[in-house]
Order: structure tokens, then C-alpha cells, then sequence
């Protein structure tokens, strides 16, 4: 089976290509963000009306799941951006 170039690997074009950045695009940080947001705040709010607990325990693990959510969500677009940056 033969493979197929989808590039041109003259010096001049792998020098044209090094030279262009990446296209940095947070639409996927924002879907896959509301995504797992959305995930983890639904499974905090079952559990806690399934357990029944008072106000201020429901503020309390609110304030912590958009805490440590925020802090997954970052720490794992880092890992990805730097990732895609250690490919390219």
C-alpha cells in the first residue's frame, strides 16, 4: 500500500509551516468545560438533595465543587495546550 504526502518537503515548505503558529481557539475550552461543569455540579446537587442536608452544608459544597472544578478544568487544559505545543 502506498502512502500518500498531504505536504510538500522542500526546505522552503517545512520552513513555512514551522513559521505559522498554531490556531489557538477556546470554543473547545468553553464546550468541554460546560460539559464536565455540568456533569459534577448535577452529581453535588443529587447527592446533597439525597442526603438532605442544611443550607449552609449545600453553600458550603457549592463553594467547593466550583473551586476544585475550576481547578481540574484548568490543570487539565494546561495539560492538553502544552501537549498540542510539545507535537507541534
Amino acid at each position: 500500500m502506498r502512502s500518500v504526502l498531504q505536504h510538500s518537503h522542500s526546505k522552503k515548505a517545512i520552513h513555512n509551516r514551522l513559521a505559522q503558529r498554531p490556531h489557538n481557539s477556546y470554543l473547545r475550552d468553553w464546550i468541554y468545560g460546560g460539559i464536565g461543569g455540568a456533569v459534577t455540579t448535577f452529581a453535588i446537587v443529587a447527592s446533597i438533595v439525597g442526603a438532605h442536608l442544611s443550607t449552609s452544608i449545600i453553600f458550603i459544597l457549592g463553594f467547593a465543587n466550583g473551586l476544585v472544578d475550576g481547578f481540574a478544568m484548568a490543570a487539565g487544559n494546561y495539560g492538553v495546550t502544552k501537549a498540542e505545543r510539545d507535537d507541534y
